[in-house]
């Protein structure tokens, strides 16, 4: 299984090479959009058992017109890192797929769930409460797929920016978040499904702007030093720097970024 997905990883990228406007963000939500009406077909055409397929049809067609268009909020992630009801019982079956990777991910693949990508400042995956990194007083949550374990957001500073997997959030939401904890004096965790793309875009913000990274480029190279499957996606650098933009913009940059 774990097999199928990185192939069917690499189709997509593959696809992103061959037409550079179609980014994973929108390849994948072409392909949700396109398994859900498939699902949706085949029950109206072989009938019986499949009009069990009209559930996760909805789900996946959801699911697709959140990444093309109306955005994360569609999952229903709220800030206390929860789901809300509603969204969590129609869109189970994205729900109980995107788990079930994630699962995958944890079990079979080969990776320290997280690391110390400069003093301080812990990236990695989802996590269960054992694996947690010591210490850790702040949790920024970049995931908008799952529900935070409850070990996580109780007993710590918890702040989550919901964003789709091989995708960014508006800007103004990062540069907010990235204020909002940037002053902590604790250790903080930041992390995402896998811990490779939305929390090391947002975990480069914070390096520059705590000026331990002197750009992102330098924050990329520092965390996959430690890291090294970090990978920024085409639209994670430019939110990346948009958001150091509005930053700098609200004087939060150290003295070095201003100019």
């Amino acid at each position: 299984m774990d097999r199928l997905a990185t192939i069917a990883r690499a189709q997509l990228r593959q696809l992103t090479v061959w037409w550079p406007a179609l980014t994973m963000h929108i390849a994948m939500g072409v392909m949700f959009l396109c398994l859900g009406v498939f699902f949706g077909a085949l029950t109206g055409v072989v009938g019986g058992v499949t009009w069990i397929l009209v559930w996760p049809a909805m789900s996946l067609v959801v699911v697709g017109l959140g990444y093309l268009w109306l955005g994360p909020w569609v999952l229903g992630k709220q800030p206390d890192g929860t789901l809300a009801w509603y969204t969590a019982l129609l869109l189970m079956p994205y729900f109980g797929a995107a788990e079930f990777a994630w699962y995958l991910v944890r079990v079979l693949g080969g990776e320290e769930p997280w690391h110390e990508v400069s003093r301080g400042l812990y990236l990695g995956r989802r996590v269960q409460h054992w694996e947690v990194p010591a210490r850790i007083g702040l949790v920024l949550d970049m995931t908008a797929e799952f529900v935070e374990p409850v070990e996580l957001r109780t007993g710590r500073i918890y702040v989550c920016v919901p964003t789709f997997d091989a995708s960014a959030p508006d800007p103004a939401l990062l540069a907010a978040a990235i204020a909002e904890i940037v002053g902590y004096q604790g250790n903080i965790y930041v992390h995402c499904a896998a811990g490779h793309g939305r929390s090391a875009m947002a975990m480069a913000v914070l390096m520059v702007a705590r000026g331990v990274a002197t750009d992102l480029e330098d924050a990329v190279a520092q965390m996959r030093k430690a890291r090294t499957r970090v990978r920024l996606r085409t639209t994670q650098w430019l939110v990346a720097r948009a958001a150091l933009d509005i930053l700098r913009a609200q004087n939060q940059l150290p003295d070095q970024h201003a100019a």
